[in-house]
């Protein structure tokens, strides 16, 4: 009966709105852009406050151009810059080579084992970039990591062969972590194409690989172009691979000279450099985000579906099916297998170690027995917060804003659209950096540094461009008949949209709502950036005991980790498939 009520009473507040239509929907409208400029604004605007001030945040300080004259007449920062470059280029690079011929793969030919591929695939996004660089250290660091000890062993070096701590180690990283995201947004390009391209070249004589590169290729430019951009405008973004192999190796990018900045290993705070800095990183964000749009608008101009009918048909590759599959697998083993190995044989051992008889003689679960005693209850309780509150607002926001956006004729429709985007172009670090600044700044307007709350607000803003591209997309497949149907009934717009189209697209907004809880729980820079005593979430406490120096104890809680991640994300894809296996019946 509560639930009931409850939903009455929402109906009704929204027919009383509905009631003023049309000029309900446009003050409406209007109230929740000028919200979402506040909400999205404030941020952006505190980094380029800041940068334009000295001192402490909240000092009576005037306005000056000191900062920027330290930052662009220091040859350090055109050092950095150049280091930004190189890793976001390499970084893209190797992700390119590795995830257009997989996309090929898995989408135009007959390799086997499809399903289960796609399902490591998505693992291997859930596994956080931060615990996949420290697995990756405990293989390739020169002091403790075990491919270099083997290698010392076995070949009797005197020296460790091999150095993850350079920027071409972060590179690498980097890139084998981007790979799943850029399948994925090149999937429907190579899924859609039309194979009558490939036949002709084909009955021509033309050999896979010379196709793949004359044809699939160059048809397909547009969509890799348009995601080559989008990688490096993350690329140039991205705090986690640089901070933690490029800090020890004084190896600095823009992420995380901005991040030093801020929060000092000794000494105090300097948010003027920090907003110095980060106006570079807001310029090239937004320069990158301007680029992106036009590619995928000009991308539509390249059909790669043709009127005529025709059924994708997969590639048989014959005696290079095993090649590819070895591909695979290999890009698998770099991606999901080989990190979570290593995370699962430190957490067992004392210390780290190569494995032996001595090692499996000394195995334990007493890091995972004594972990609630290390981590306590406050992380977690802090990380649920998180995984709950953070999906729930951004998608409430979201599909009102796309429900503006693609349902109503509201003049500026276009504009909260692009608004909602700008998230997108500007990198996580500095919205927190902005976000701990406001709060230190004017903490008796903003209340909220050093609570659990200020990371909600971090993550919504950060993740509210995702969340409306996600309803924009399936509030368009919603036919317009059915909510005009609604309205001939009688139903003013606002309940059209409670009862008709939020069941239509729940499913859509339910996976949404999980990722966005997914990526939550997991992120770390903005949780890292926004970090206080009170505010420790999962993400932050796997940070400061790698700091400390505890590889057991970080291993141990990066396996309870992807695990949680993965049982989570397992159980609603089957709900989701039975949700679905229910709807065919009916």
């Amino acid at each position: 009966m509560k639930i009931e009520s409850r939903s009455e009473a929402v109906i009704g507040f929204s027919e009383s709105l509905g009631r003023l239509l049309p000029q309900g929907v446009t003050l409406f409208a209007a109230g929740l852009s000028g919200f979402l400029v506040l909400f999205i604004g404030l941020p952006v605007a505190m980094v380029v406050l800041m940068s334009f001030r000295t001192g402490f945040p909240g000092e009576v300080v005037p306005y000056t151009l000191e900062n920027y004259a330290t930052v662009y007449l220091t040859p350090r920062t055109y050092e950095v810059l150049l280091n930004t470059i190189f890793f976001a280029v390499s970084s893209v690079a190797i992700t390119l080579v590795i995830a257009v011929p997989l996309v090929w793969i898995l989408m135009r030919t007959d390799i086997p084992f499809k399903k289960t591929i796609y399902v490591l695939l998505t693992i291997g996004i859930l596994i956080p970039v931060f615990l996949r660089t420290i697995a990756w250290i405990l293989l390739l660091s020169p002091r403790i990591g075990l491919v270099n000890k083997w290698l010392q062993d076995f070949f009797d070096l005197s020296e460790p062969p091999l150095n993850l701590y350079s920027l071409t180690g972060m590179a690498f990283v980097q890139g084998v972590s981007f790979v799943p995201g850029a399948f994925f947004m090149l999937a429907a390009a190579y899924r859609s194409m039309d194979p009558s391209l490939e036949e002709a070249a084909y009955t021509a004589g033309v050999s896979k690989l010379r196709t793949f590169l004359k044809i699939n290729i160059p048809i397909t430019f547009p969509a890799i172009a348009a995601v080559m951009v989008y990688l490096f405008m993350t690329a140039i973004a991205v705090f986690e691979v640089p901070a933690i192999v490029g800090l020890p190796a004084r190896i600095h990018v823009l992420s995380s000279l901005i991040f030093t900045s801020t929060t000092p290993s000794t000494g105090l705070p300097d948010y003027g450099m920090a907003g110095a800095y980060g106006a570079i990183m807001l310029i090239l964000g937004l320069t990158l985000a301007f680029l992106y749009v036009r590619l995928v608008k000009q991308g539509k101009k390249y059909t790669v579906i043709t009127g005529r009918g025709y059924r994708p048909r997969e590639i048989a590759l014959g005696r290079w099916k095993w090649a590819a599959l070895a591909f695979v697998f290999a890009y698998l083993s770099i991606e999901v297998f080989i990190p979570f190995s290593v995370l699962l044989w430190a957490s067992l051992l004392p210390y780290l170690q190569l494995p032996s008889a001595e090692a499996l003689s000394s195995l334990t679960l007493k890091h995972y027995i004594e972990m609630p005693n290390h981590v306590g209850v406050r992380p977690f309780v802090n990380t649920l917060i998180l995984m709950f509150s953070v999906p729930t607002i951004t998608m409430i926001l979201s599909v009102l804003v796309s429900w503006i956006v693609i349902r109503t004729q509201v003049s500026f429709r276009g504009f909260m659209d692009t608004l909602v985007f700008i998230p997108h172009a500007v990198p996580g670090i500095l919205m927190a950096v902005g976000l701990a600044y406001l709060g230190l700044a004017y903490r008796d307007y903003f209340p909220l540094y050093g609570t659990v709350l200020i990371i909600v607000l971090a993550h919504t803003i950060n993740w509210i461009a995702y969340g409306t591209r996600t309803t924009n997309s399936v509030m368009i497949q919603v036919h317009r008949e059915l909510e005009e149907a609604g309205r001939v009934a009688g139903a003013s717009s606002a309940r059209v949209l409670w009862k008709v189209v939020l069941p239509l697209i729940a499913v859509g907004v339910l996976n949404s709502w999980v990722w966005i809880g997914m990526l939550s729980y997991r992120e770390v820079t903005m949780a890292l950036t926004l970090l206080t005593r009170s505010n420790v979430v999962i993400s932050t406490v796997v940070w400061q005991f790698w700091g400390s120096g505890w590889v057991p104890q970080v291993s141990a809680l990066g396996v309870v980790l992807i695990l949680f991640a993965a049982l989570v994300v397992g159980a609603v894809r089957f709900a989701l498939s039975r949700v679905g296996e229910i709807g065919a019946a009916s």
